[in-house]
């Protein structure tokens, strides 16, 4: 298995940085023991691409022990970072750069070599089983993808919407608990923690379903009413009867307790399905009525 940090020599630079970068992107870190900016970047850029093994190698070289290769590489101060990839510098950076910097960096060099063919494939299954709403399936499937890449962005994905439809909402949180600040920072893992929220809370609200329902016929101008019910059709998946009943509360009073209905009606469209004849439905009357 290859070493995902290594020092470098000017001896086995061609080896180690050149010809290896032909495999997987490789990061070179040029440093001196006496550079504090050196020390502090060290622990960041190490855990960076760490945090995304098997797809990027971190070269370390000591500029001090290896003077031709930092004058071939014209390295006139340090820390300075190159990333060489099928034997060429593709990116790189100088000095002491932020942390979220250094590890969207290294993320970006990391996407280069790709999935292999083996995540590729079981990616593509994912998907499917995803569109089809086959989520014991799907479930199996990320984790067969995060065997092998733990840190697939789709992977992680496909396992916390599958651990969300079916209602596995503990375990969708004790999975997000260990996954890396970089990777909860994805837009996709972003919108799923809201989607986690929203689902929980419906389905919660669900179990009281019937006593709902009878009071918001009872109370039929009660906004508070509207949007318990819509919480609990939301629980029980009748999204276009979610949709109604909060279009009625916001006819009602669309400024109520600072526009409360509409806000729950765009997180549930939002978290749902934009492109749904529901979503489009809803929209088109929520405008009507604010825009009428």
């Amino acid at each position: 298995m290859t070493d995902i940090i290594i020092e470098v020599t000017s001896k086995n630079f061609v080896e180690k940085v050149i010809k290896a970068s032909e495999n997987l992107p490789v990061i070179v870190d040029f440093w001196a023991p006496w550079c504090s900016p050196c020390k502090q970047l060290t622990p960041i850029i190490e855990s960076a691409v760490n945090s995304f093994s098997g797809k990027v190698i971190l070269a370390k070289i000591n500029i001090d022990e290896n003077q031709s290769i930092a004058a071939q590489m014209q390295i006139q101060s340090i820390p300075m970072v190159y990333a060489f990839f099928n034997g060429q510098v593709v990116d790189g950076f100088q000095g002491n750069v932020p942390e979220s910097e250094v590890i969207d960096f290294v993320k970006k060099i990391s996407e280069l070599s790709g999935p292999d063919s083996g995540v590729k494939e079981n990616l593509e299954s994912l998907e499917i089983f995803i569109t089809n709403s086959n989520w014991e399936d799907a479930l199996k499937q990320a984790n067969t993808i995060l065997d092998i890449d733990q840190n697939n962005i789709d992977a992680c994905y496909g396992k916390l919407i599958s651990f969300i439809e079916l209602k596995k909402f503990d375990d969708a949180r004790e999975f997000m608990s260990i996954l890396p600040e970089e990777i909860l920072n994805e837009k996709k893992i972003n919108e799923i923690s809201l989607k986690l929220e929203i689902k929980e809370k419906s389905f919660e609200a669900s179990k009281n379903f019937d006593d709902l329902k009878k009071f918001l016929e009872e109370n039929p101008n009660d906004i508070q009413a509207h949007i318990n019910l819509s919480n609990a059709l939301f629980g029980v998946g009748k999204i276009s009867e979610c949709y109604s009943t909060l279009i009625q509360a916001i006819k009602i009073d669309p400024k109520w307790n600072d526009q409360e209905a509409r806000k729950k009606l765009l997180s549930f469209i939002n978290s749902h399905d934009l492109a749904s004849e529901e979503a489009r439905k809803a929209r088109r009357q929520l405008s009507s009525i604010l825009f009428n």
